[in-house]
Formats: C-alpha cells, sequence, structure tokens
C-alpha cells in the first residue's frame, strides 16, 4: 500500500518541530554545536527524511533567522509598549536590545556575529524565497527601531531633521560593540565591573540620541 501523503498543515507541523528542536541545539550548544545529524538523531529521523523538510542546513538557518527575529521583535515590542514619552521608549527599546543580546549569547552570535550566508547571497538560488520571508522579519525590526527614532526626533524642538535611519545603525553598533565585548569576556578583562560599564555606555548612547 503506498505511504500516505503528508498534508500540507501535517508538513509545516513537523517542519516547526525540526526547527524547535534545531533552537534548543543551538542555545545549548551554539553554532559549531549545529548540524542536521544532531537534529535527526535527536529528532529520531533518517537524513533522507529530515532532508525532506529541510533540503540543506543554509535552509534550516534561514528558518533559525526568521525565528530569532521575530523573538527580538517581540521582546522589544513588549518593552516599549508602556512607556509614556518617546525618549522613554527608546531608553526601554535600547535596554531591550541589549538584554535580549546578553541573555540569548548563542541565538545572538549567529544573528549578528556569524560569516553566514546572507539575503543577497541567496538571490537566484532555490532559497532566494525563504530567504526574502526571512529577511522581512528582519527588517521589521529595524524598521520598529527607527519608529521608536523617529519619535525621539519628532519631540525636539531645536528645528533639527536628524536621519533616524543613521541614528539606529549609529545606535545598533554601539550596543552591538559592547554585547559582543560583554558576551565574549573581553569587557570583564578590561573593566572592573563589566555590568556596570555595560549599563553606562547603554545609557551613554540613549542620552546621546534622546538629549
Amino acid at each position: 500500500m503506498p505511504k500516505k501523503t503528508r498534508s500540507t498543515e501535517e508538513v509545516d507541523a513537523v517542519r516547526e518541530k525540526i526547527l524547535a528542536c534545531a533552537f534548543e541545539i543551538l542555545v545549548k550548544n551554539g553554532y559549531e554545536g549545529l548540524s542536521m545529524a544532531k537534529v535527526g538523531a535527536r529528532m529520531k529521523m533518517t537524513a533522507a527524511n529530515l532532508y525532506n523538510y529541510y533540503a540543506n542546513k543554509d535552509e534550516l538557518l534561514i528558518a533559525i533567522h526568521k525565528k530569532a527575529y521575530a523573538m527580538l521583535y517581540d521582546q522589544l515590542g513588549d518593552a516599549v509598549q508602556k512607556a509614556k514619552t518617546p525618549q522613554a521608549r527608546f531608553q526601554k527599546l535600547t535596554q531591550a536590545f541589549v538584554t535580549f543580546g546578553t541573555q540569548n549569547i548563542n541565538i545572538y552570535d549567529i544573528m549578528f556575529n556569524r560569516r553566514i550566508r546572507q539575503h543577497s547571497d541567496y538571490i537566484g538560488t532555490p532559497q532566494e524565497a525563504l530567504s526574502d520571508d526571512e529577511f522581512r522579519s528582519s527588517l521589521r525590526v529595524r524598521a520598529f527601531a527607527e519608529g521608536v527614532i523617529q519619535e525621539v526626533c519628532d519631540a525636539k524642538e531645536d528645528g533639527r531633521a536628524p536621519d533616524a535611519r543613521f541614528l539606529a545603525i549609529q545606535a545598533t553598533s554601539i550596543l552591538h560593540g559592547v554585547i559582543s565585548l560583554y558576551n565574549s569576556g573581553v569587557l570583564a578583562q578590561i573593566t572592573a565591573d563589566p555590568e556596570a560599564t555595560l549599563k553606562q555606555i547603554v545609557e551613554n548612547t540613549t542620552r546621546n540620541i534622546t538629549g
């Protein structure tokens, strides 16, 4: 008797379980500890069966990136929703970004540190559509941050019209630098109190934009 073909809903459910399994491995063991073989073993699936759902590791990484950016977006949104002023919203935004980066080290690492294939690398490949979907997820985070910064700019009464996108890139670059130093342990080697230094840099970054 021929094997019954899975419905789209069933296939999506298995893909989600595989993704959740890969995410758990990444969180615990980091990028180097993530492999299709380990995912298959954890899922009790043969390699051939696993590749029916994710054709290769690239497809799995794209899905991981999309999930990670969705997590970041939700955490940023939750952080700012109760803030009463644009300045407070931006302060909560920067704090939430740093908290995400320092509490999800291996996820943050694969999102922002690893030199893996980027969206532009997938153009013209079988993974282009999947990458487009993931890229939109990352752009949603960027647009959210830019929107918060634009609110700060609009609230100022000095007549200037700062570039919210540039300010978002500038703030992200500074925060990413200190997150990376903190996560790697380097910050603890160059300052007696890495937590206080991290906090001060976040506060300075916020103050530079909010005034």
